[in-house]
């Protein structure tokens, strides 16, 4: 069976109060007085990641998020438990009259720390400065480095023009002009928005966010390895081999802990070692971001451990209105409340997808309340007949349904959806037709990314979204706006847009939500116009024992607030 990792390593909490809050300091370790006494330990299970820098995450790559969201701190952390924005690095701050400008006030009290393998210590090398956040920004914007530019990055006025610059023009004069970030003091930082944004906490709190220490950074071409990284966050990389890495508590973290989890070994998932192997042979505590067949698995062995929850791709299904009969709302609400969603991802997708009758999910910041109907075959065929189409009569033309090649069951699942319609308003099948086009092909048509001269849009087709920041804008507004959403249908501008924009300029993370349920009815609602038909919401399932709490559905994997039963933990 697997080897555990490493000795068990402890970190006692230091305070330190003589420590200077500012500029260089010399290093100082943390000792281990507590050898006398096992740390509480956690055992995880995930998939092995290439490596952990913050600003070279992406949507797709939750393993090392996870890590990340350990390892490093932002300005602002989610609270997956509240599911609100909390204050992290960021003490407080200020937005400007026209909502542009935000000015922080950054906490003395965190440390950028690493730890020494020759000593066995944790050393602290100096307190985190507004520069490190400047150097992050401006790194993860240049396109000369090592960093992908994320879609969220291009809210920072200026990071678009470097993004997008010619490479032989950029100079570190050029982007520190262009890009509107500022360190105003050791501990003060401004922020300039190209546009106003009452969800930038939320943004703020991601990856792609978090200040990096350059001396770490440029010193080696991967300087995420155990050797040379530097981290902030409540924990500390202490080792890191081929198959898992171990996690200690970082002693200079100034915050309690809301758990008991003092050191986390990761065990990296293998065809020999998989999640659900771990997991029932009690080598793991906890197994986040199961594949399909892990979840295959544990269903059939251990589903009594499988915890499921909404996941962060949407999948859905999108209408061209310049096409007969899609241009007809009546038509557009008929086709959503005559698929039965629930039966869809039952039958081919078991367990790793869920229905969804709206676009944003309930774990999310300023999360709507929706009650929307899934499956109502009596509206369906009224609106159906309203437009003028009783019993499938007078239909202007055959309706073409695109679904992705690169994967079979799209077109089987793309099938049942169109035998469903027939069989409900007693259509000819040969008036709908599933066909296959390449997924990158079907994004440009979703985005409205190709000459309308050359290319014809089909009637429907599907797509999905997955949103990378945890707040509704991420999903109804990226989605559908009808000027800057993702989806590009051509329909006009209307109420539920003008709710979205209303909810930018709204601070108030309660009256967010109450726009954002305003907006998802009036799309989605009992009369709603239907842009798109949201299908399924991934579902993000987990295999967890049952003497580890503490663990939430929302967000990424917090070990400070895991708290392990040790008696329970021992006994099995």
């Amino acid at each position: 069976m697997h080897r555990r990792l490493r000795a068990f390593l402890l970190v006692v909490l230091l305070i330190l109060s003589s420590v200077p809050v500012s500029g260089m300091i010399p290093p100082v370790a943390a000792t281990n007085p507590a050898q006398d006494s096992s740390p509480v330990t956690l055992r995880v299970a995930m998939p092995a990641p290439e490596q952990v820098d913050p600003t070279q995450q992406s949507r797709f790559e939750p393993a090392t998020r996870d890590l990340v969201e350990n390892l490093f701190v932002g300005l602002t952390r989610f609270n997956p438990d509240t599911q609100q924005i909390e204050p992290m690095l960021a003490k407080e701050w200020t937005i400007s009259d026209d909502r542009l400008t935000w000015t922080f006030t950054l906490r003395d009290d965190i440390q950028w720390v690493r730890y020494d393998a020759a000593t066995q210590q944790v050393v602290a090398v100096r307190p985190i400065a507004a520069g490190d956040f400047v150097y992050a920004v401006q790194r993860a914007c240049d396109p000369t480095r090592p960093s992908p530019v994320t879609p969220n990055l291009m809210i920072v006025q200026g990071c678009h023009t470097i993004a997008h610059a010619f490479p032989e023009v950029i100079t570190d004069l050029l982007i520190a002009k262009e890009i509107g970030v500022r360190a105003t003091g050791p501990n003060t930082l401004e922020i300039n928005l190209q546009y106003p944004a009452s969800y930038f906490p939320s943004l703020l709190s991601t990856p792609e966010f978090r200040p990096l220490p350059r001396e770490a950074v440029t010193a080696a071409d991967n300087w995420t390895q155990a050797q040379t990284i530097i981290t902030s966050g409540p924990y500390v990389l202490q080792d890191w081999q081929a198959s898992g890495m171990t996690l200690i508590r970082n002693p200079f973290w100034p915050d309690d802990y809301a758990g008991n989890v003092a050191q986390v070994d990761v065990v990296f998932n293998s065809d020999t070692f998989t999640a659900t192997t771990l997991i029932s042979t009690n080598n793991a505590d906890s197994a986040r971001l199961l594949t399909a067949a892990d979840v295959a698995s544990a269903r059939a062995t251990t589903p009594d451990l499988l915890h499921s929850a909404e996941g962060s791709t949407l999948t859905m299904i999108g209408f061209s209105p310049e096409r007969a009969m899609i241009e007809l709302t009546e038509v557009r609400r008929a086709f959503s409340f005559a698929i039965d969603r629930a039966a869809l991802a039952q039958q081919f997708f078991p367990g790793t997808e869920q229905a969804i009758a709206q676009i944003t999910p309930s774990t999310v910041v300023a999360a709507p309340n929706v009650v929307a109907s899934l499956y109502n075959p009596d509206r369906a065929q009224s609106y159906f007949t309203t437009a003028g189409f009783a019993n499938c009569a007078d239909v202007p033309e055959p309706m073409i349904l695109l679904v992705p090649e690169e994967d079979p069951v799209w077109v089987e699942m793309g099938n049942a959806i169109i035998q469903q319609w027939t069989t409900l308003f007693g259509c000819n099948p040969a008036l709908f037709e599933v066909k296959t086009i390449a997924r990158t092909t079907l994004i440009d048509l979703a985005h409205s990314t190709y000459d309308p001269e050359k290319v014809t849009r089909p009637h429907l087709w599907l797509t999905t979204w997955t949103a990378d920041y945890p707040d509704a804008n991420g999903w109804i507004y990226d989605v559908l706006h009808c000027q800057y959403g993702y989806i590009r249908t051509g329909r006009a501008c209307e109420a539920g847009d003008t709710y979205l924009d209303s909810a930018t300029l709204e601070a108030d993370v309660t009256a967010r939500a109450d726009l954002y349920t305003q907006a998802e009815e009036h799309f989605f609602g009992a009369n709603g116009t239907f842009p798109v038909i949201p299908l399924f919401i991934s579902t993000a399932a987990r295999l967890q024992q049952p003497w580890l709490s503490g663990v939430s559905d929302a967000g990424s994997a917090r070990y400070d607030l895991w708290t392990l039963d040790v008696v329970a933990q021992a006994a099995n």
